[in-house]
């Protein structure tokens, strides 16, 4: 029976390794093609600054204004849809953030197939140029959200679970650690200034540039500490070229493991901080967007 459980365990997790896979390459697949997709739009786009096949005035040029104007009116739908309460059963946040992402590169596309790379009137050049910001900050903002997030549509990292991981990995490393006391020292001052994040953005830049380097010369000085001092172990005790090669790649493991986690914690509280200022201004530009957008539709149903 037990050993049952066990095939049946060990079979779940292969599985779930394996859909895990298959999502990460269809994830992948539908990037690289939506990605595609959009850089055709803008070259038709900039084909069609020459050739004139359609206008922003009529047709389809026009109806391209329209449609990419609404996506980009329609991004409000997430930041509702996460504060408005009578929204909260309106599908789920992770929907409206996908459609957000979409609709944030959509929209601007389909803006600069409509005007062709034509700059225009004095209010279409200060509307297309908003929308350039807004998007160009929002491609900022999802590179900070997958920073503090697992992945672009994960769970919010938090410090209290990485914290966690990396002394689980630190106990691990102890019995390791009296093979070489003073690596000990050194990993325990690094986790040490990890922790000890300076609160200002300034200062918090200098601090993940520090740490950054520090980790890039510290945990290969550790390693190459480590094996020597177990292959003076393995020659003591006889051990096999094999074994001893099976316990290198052991504390590389833990090692490699110990370093992306305090890495986490890092960036963690480096980007948490940038994104909390990006959220600052984006919104301030989104706004300066929408408002600039009406200007700009009004002005030309005026005239």
């Amino acid at each position: 029976m037990q050993t049952a459980a066990i095939s049946t365990s060990v079979n779940e997790s292969v599985l779930e390794s394996i859909l895990s896979a298959w999502q990460r390459r269809a994830g992948f697949i539908t990037t690289l093609g939506f990605t595609l997709f959009s850089l055709l739009l803008l070259y038709m786009a900039w084909l069609n600054h020459s050739q004139a096949v359609w206008t922003a005035e009529v047709g389809w040029g026009y109806w391209f204004g329209i449609v990419g104007g609404s996506m980009m009116l329609l991004l409000l739908l997430y930041p509702m849809r996460k504060r408005l309460h009578f929204m909260s059963k309106w599908l789920t946040v992770k929907f409206w953030f996908r459609l957000h992402m979409v609709f944030g590169v959509l929209g601007p596309v389909l803006i600069m197939m409509h005007s062709s790379y034509h700059i225009g009137s004095l209010n279409g050049r200060v509307a297309l140029y908003s929308m350039l910001f807004v998007a160009i900050s929002g491609l900022f903002g999802r590179y900070f959200y997958t920073r503090i997030h697992y992945g672009l549509y994960g769970k919010k990292a938090t410090f209290a679970s990485l914290h966690a991981d990396s002394l689980v990995l630190t106990k691990k490393l102890g019995r390791l650690f009296e093979l070489n006391p003073k690596a000990k020292e050194l990993m325990k001052q690094y986790e040490k200034d990890v922790m000890n994040t300076p609160t200002g953005p300034i200062a918090s830049a200098k601090h993940w540039v520090k740490m950054r380097y520090t980790s890039a010369v510290l945990y290969p000085k550790v390693m190459r500490s480590l094996n020597k001092k177990l292959l003076a172990v393995g020659y003591k005790k006889g051990w096999s070229k094999s074994k001893v090669l099976r316990n290198q790649l052991r504390i590389r493991k833990m090692l490699l493991s110990h370093r992306s986690i305090l890495r986490q914690i890092l960036e963690l509280h480096f980007y948490e901080r940038l994104f909390g200022i990006w959220h600052l201004l984006h919104m301030p530009l989104f706004i300066m967007m929408v408002i600039t957008g009406f200007v700009h539709v009004y002005a030309v149903h005026a005239y």
